[in-house]
C-alpha cells in the first residue's frame, strides 16, 4: 500500500526560525499540515487578517480551508492549552474542529506535569518554559503516561489520579494540584474531536505537510545536550511522530533566521552583547512567543547549519528576518573555529532586501552549505515573500 508523499518544515537554530510562517505560506497546496512533535512550549506565530495569533498546539495550516491539521503521535497535548486555542480561534470565526485531527498515541500532559517542573525546579536548571512537556515525555518512556487514546477508557479518571498519587508521593511537603474544570473542558473537547490511528488514516492522502517544534539544535539527541528539548526536532521525529516510513519524505524545508538566537541556557558560540544584541533584540522583537523571554541573540552560525543540514537532508532553505539587520554597516557570518573559537567572515551589510550586498549575504549561504535559499520571508504575513519560493508541484494542489 503506497504511503503519502512527506514534505517537512523544519527548524535548523535553536528554534524561533518562523517556521509557522512557512508552513502557513505553503499549506495551501496540501490536503494535511501535520505536527509531529512537542508541546504547548512552541509558539508559533501567525497574522490572520491582520490580527496576531500564537499557536501552541493547533498546527499551523489552520488558517487554510479544506486542510486538515493533525495532532501527531508525537505529540504531548496539553487539554487545557488546546482548549484556549480552538476557543479563541471560534472567536476569529475559524471552527478547528471541522478540521483538527489527534492522532490517538499522542500524550497527555496533565497539570501534575507542570506542577512537577516548578516544586522539582528541574526545568529551571536549563531554562525550560515550565509548561510540563518534560515530565510527560519522561512518564511517556517510563511506560506510566496517559495516551490520547485512554480518554475514552471507563477507568480514565483513575489512571489520571493514580498518575497523580505515583508523583505528588516524590515531594510529600508540596501539596499537588487538582483537577479543574477547565481540565475536564478540555477533556471533553478531545472527545469531540476525530482520534484516529495515523498509520491507516494518512493511506487516503497523496501528500503531507510535516510542521516541527523548535529547531535541531534542540533534538534530545542531536542538540547541545543537556539543554535541549524532551523530543526529537529532526526529520527522525517526523518518521516515529508520524507512523511514516523514511521513504515518504521528499523534500525538507529548513528555515533559519538571518541571525541567531536562543532562549533559555546552553551554548551558543555566536552570542553579542551589548548594542549588537540590543539591535537585534528590539528591531527583531526577539521575546519568546510563549513565555515573552528576551531571546539571546547573535551572528548567523554556517557550521552549526552545515551540521543541521547534513543531519536532516535538507532540500531548500527559507530564510527569515533578514530586514532586521538592513542598516547595518556589517554584519558577521560564523565560517569555522571551535565553539568557544569562532571564525567569522565579514560581509558588507545592506539597506534594504534589494540591496545587492543582501543578495551577495544570500548567495555566501548558499555557496558554503551547499543548499538553495528558496524562499524569503520579508515581513509578518503569509503574503510577504521573496520570489525565489517555489511553488509546490501542480499536482498537490
Amino acid at each position: 500500500m503506497r504511503s503519502p508523499r512527506v514534505d517537512v518544515v523544519l527548524g535548523l537554530q535553536w528554534g524561533d526560525e518562523g517556521k509557522g510562517k512557512v508552513v502557513d505560506a505553503l499549506a495551501g497546496s496540501y490536503p494535511v499540515v501535520a505536527r509531529f512533535q512537542g508541546g504547548p512550549n512552541a509558539g508559533h506565530t501567525l497574522y490572520y487578517q491582520g490580527k496576531k495569533v500564537v499557536l501552541h498546539q493547533v498546527p499551523s495550516g489552520i488558517f487554510h480551508e479544506g486542510v486538515y491539521c493533525v495532532i501527531g503521535n508525537g505529540v504531548v497535548l496539553d487539554p487545557e492549552v488546546l482548549l484556549r486555542e480552538v476557543e479563541g480561534l471560534q472567536a476569529l470565526g475559524i471552527d478547528p474542529k471541522e478540521k483538527l485531527i489527534v492522532g490517538k498515541r499522542a500524550h497527555l500532559i496533565l497539570p501534575i506535569h507542570r506542577w512537577l517542573e516548578e516544586v522539582s525546579a528541574e526545568g529551571e536548571k536549563i531554562g525550560t518554559t515550565r509548561r510540563g512537556i518534560g515530565p510527560a515525555y519522561a512518564d511517556r518512556y517510563a511506560r506510566r503516561g496517559i495516551p490520547v487514546a485512554w480518554i475514552d477508557e471507563a477507568d480514565f479518571a483513575q489512571r489520571v489520579e493514580a498518575l497523580f498519587t505515583y508523583h505528588a508521593a516524590r515531594f510529600p511537603s508540596e501539596k499537588p494540584p487538582t483537577l479543574s474544570e477547565t481540565f475536564w473542558k478540555g477533556i471533553e473537547l478531545l472527545r469531540s474531536l476525530p482520534r484516529v490511528e495515523l498509520t491507516e488514516w494518512l493511506l487516503q492522502f497523496e501528500a503531507v505537510l510535516a510542521e516541527g517544534s523548535q529547531g535541531t539544535m534542540l533534538d534530545i539527541f542531536a542538540g547541545t545536550y543537556p539543554y535541549v528539548t524532551s523530543s526529537h526536532t529532526t526529520v527522525a521525529g517526523v518518521i516515529a511522530g508520524l507512523s511514516v516510513p523514511p521513504q515518504s519524505i521528499r523534500e525538507v524545508y529548513g528555515v533559519i533566521k538571518a541571525y541567531t538566537t536562543r532562549v533559555g541556557e546552553g551554548p551558543f558560540p555566536t552570542e553579542v552583547f551589548g548594542s549588537e544584541a540590543e539591535w537585534l533584540q528590539t528591531r527583531g522583537n526577539e521575546r519568546g512567543s510563549t513565555t515573552g523571554r528576551l531571546r539571546r541573540c547573535g551572528w548567523l552560525d554556517l557550521v552549526a547549519l552545515q551540521y543541521a543540514i547534513q543531519l536532516n537532508g535538507v532540500t531548500h532553505l527559507a530564510l527569515t528576518k533578514a530586514d532586521v539587520l538592513c542598516g547595518l554597516p556589517q554584519v558577521k557570518v560564523r565560517v569555522g573555529g571551535s565553539d568557544t573559537a569562532p571564525i567569522y567572515e565579514t560581509l558588507p551589510g545592506w539597506q534594504s532586501l534589494n540591496d545587492p550586498a543582501f543578495e551577495h549575504f544570500v548567495r555566501f549561504i548558499e555557496g558554503f552549505v551547499g543548499v538553495p535559499v528558496r524562499g524569503i520571508s520579508t515581513g509578518p504575513s503569509r503574503e510577504d515573500w521573496y520570489e525565489r519560493l517555489p511553488k509546490a508541484p501542480k499536482s498537490l494542489g
